[in-house]
């Protein structure tokens, strides 16, 4: 039996599948609307006491939510864009440690993964965009764009220029999963699941023993997916151009933007990225879209604790390449 896990916003495509033999033992199922998409939780636990400690998971990822949603006028990372260039700011411990590890990773990636685009992502206003914008709009927002101009020295933060918009799309989702699962673990709760948008994590060993099993879907064959054995890490996520995206005059316009050039990456279809926390397997899937399948496997590849599978287009093909600990350890399978 086959399990799918609901993923992003509502009307979003599946990419990962979560897989369970039918002998497996039932884990209570929970889900929380929350960040714009559905939050679910599979748990292998004592069901008296389930209940009461979910609620405390939710009451986390709601504080994250309020803390880093661009959308929300109150958020703290809405105080922190209205900054003058000249202001500096005190964040929450929570923000201060998504905003260090994604400049971590903005650096080491040569600025694929940048939350500072957010006067470009503001400006193609995915769902809602109906055509590209003009060409002179991008280039204008491309000036406020650039991990240097946001700096992070433990929890004072600063925005070198005024107007810089930030973004945590890519890394908020995966840090309130963690942040999810710590407080279930610090509860007792030795075995379960949290997904997020596409954003996995998962922990301990189910009450049968058997392994933890996931899938991803294949980015062009519904039909298709790919079953993964257990990498030994328990994070993943999956990035891709049919998550949100257009079609206008004969192209694809996704909402994976290339901070380099302000218009949506074409290196890679779609980009699956294990690792140790949800908040990196979350940066790292993006990333290694921008990057493309030469430069984004040989990134991942100087890593520590990270895997990834990327698929790609060559000529009207959709091709694939792996990261080395992914290699062999992967089978095509038809639905």
């Amino acid at each position: 039996m086959k399990v799918r896990i609901i993923l992003g916003a509502v009307a979003l495509l599946s990419i990962l599948l979560f897989l369970r033999p039918e002998e497996d033992a039932v884990p209570s199922e929970h889900a929380h609307f929350a960040m714009g998409t559905l939050v679910t939780f599979k748990l292998y636990a004592e069901e008296g006491k389930v209940d009461s400690l979910v609620r405390l998971a939710f009451d986390r990822i709601d504080r994250i939510d309020s803390l880093m949603s661009r959308y929300s006028r109150t958020s703290e990372l809405n105080l922190i864009e209205n900054l003058g260039a000249d202001e500096e700011a005190t964040c929450s411990p929570e923000l201060a440690q998504v905003l260090q590890r994604s400049q971590h990773f903005a650096r080491s990636s040569a600025g694929a993964f940048d939350v500072t685009v957010g006067a470009l992502t503001r400006l193609w206003d995915f769902p809602n965009l109906r055509a590209p914008p003009p060409a002179e709009q991008i280039d204008s927002a491309l000036t406020l764009v650039g991990f240097e101009n946001l700096q992070v020295r433990g929890r004072q933060v600063r925005l070198v220029l005024d107007g810089v918009r930030l973004d945590l799309g890519a890394a908020a989702k995966g840090y309130a999963v963690d942040q999810a699962v710590e407080s279930l673990l610090a509860a007792g709760i030795s075995c379960g699941m949290v997904e997020a948008g596409g954003d996995i994590r998962y922990w301990g060993r189910k009450p049968d023993g058997r392994p933890w099993r996931f899938g991803v879907q294949h980015p062009r064959d519904p039909e298709q997916f790919i079953a993964v054995e257990d990498l030994g890490l328990n994070a993943v996520a999956t990035s891709g151009d049919y998550e949100q995206f257009i079609e206008f005059e004969g192209r694809r316009f996704h909402h994976i933007l290339d901070p380099a050039t302000g218009y949506p990456s074409r290196r890679a279809i779609s980009a699956t990225a294990w690792a140790s926390t949800a908040l990196d397997a979350d940066i790292l899937s993006t990333a290694i879209f921008i990057l493309g399948p030469d430069q984004g496997i040989k990134w991942i590849e100087s890593l520590p604790q990270a895997e990834a599978l990327i698929f790609f287009d060559r000529e009207g093909n959709t091709e694939y390449r792996t990261s080395s600990g992914v290699q062999h350890r992967i089978r095509f399978v038809k639905e």
